[in-house]
């Protein structure tokens, strides 16, 4: 099904109509509240309910999450427009800004309650290998950026295909 909007003339793209991508976002931003922040806040609030001191605030994870979940969904509406190559500068420099946060927490120790049990978890590599995401999405943000402003609609028809 092709997602109602103008066809451009003669270049054989689709490109959705404003209505259209804010719904599609409105929809997308429930499974990303639930991988951003539900879910991180619900493994943090185990631990605290269990009196195990908590490597990261609630109050940070769940700002963080709403973030990039704000950001995301910016994303994709603006898709078809010059500030999307930003947007995705943007929201990459934060996530990794973020994931280097986590890096300085990833490890982590604590005494087991009623015990003299001490544990050491360390999950550096990990987070290492998360930095690539990021890091990989702002580079393609920023060659995004470059060809719209050398080009503005040179991309559409390979993001919005007939």
């Amino acid at each position: 099904m092709n997602p109602p909007g103008p066809a451009a003339a003669n270049l054989g793209y689709r490109v959705p109509t404003l209505g259209w991508r804010i719904t599609v976002a409105a929809l997308r931003i429930i499974p990303l509240m639930i991988l951003f922040i539900g879910l991180p806040v619900a493994a943090l609030g185990f631990l605290q309910s269990h009196s195990i001191p908590l490597p990261l605030s609630i109050v940070v994870v769940t700002i963080a999450g709403a973030i990039i979940t704000a950001l995301s969904t910016a994303r994709y509406i603006a898709k078809p427009t010059r500030i999307y190559g930003p947007l995705s500068v943007a929201a990459s420099a934060f996530v990794l800004i973020y994931v280097l946060f986590l890096l300085g927490q990833s490890t982590y120790s604590f005494q087991i309650p009623g015990s003299d049990i001490s544990l050491h978890l360390g999950y550096t590599t990990l987070i290492e290998l998360l930095l690539l995401v990021p890091a990989l999405a702002l580079v393609a943000g920023i060659v995004t950026t470059v060809e719209d402003a050398r080009a503005a609609r040179e991309r559409l028809p390979y993001d919005f295909p007939p």
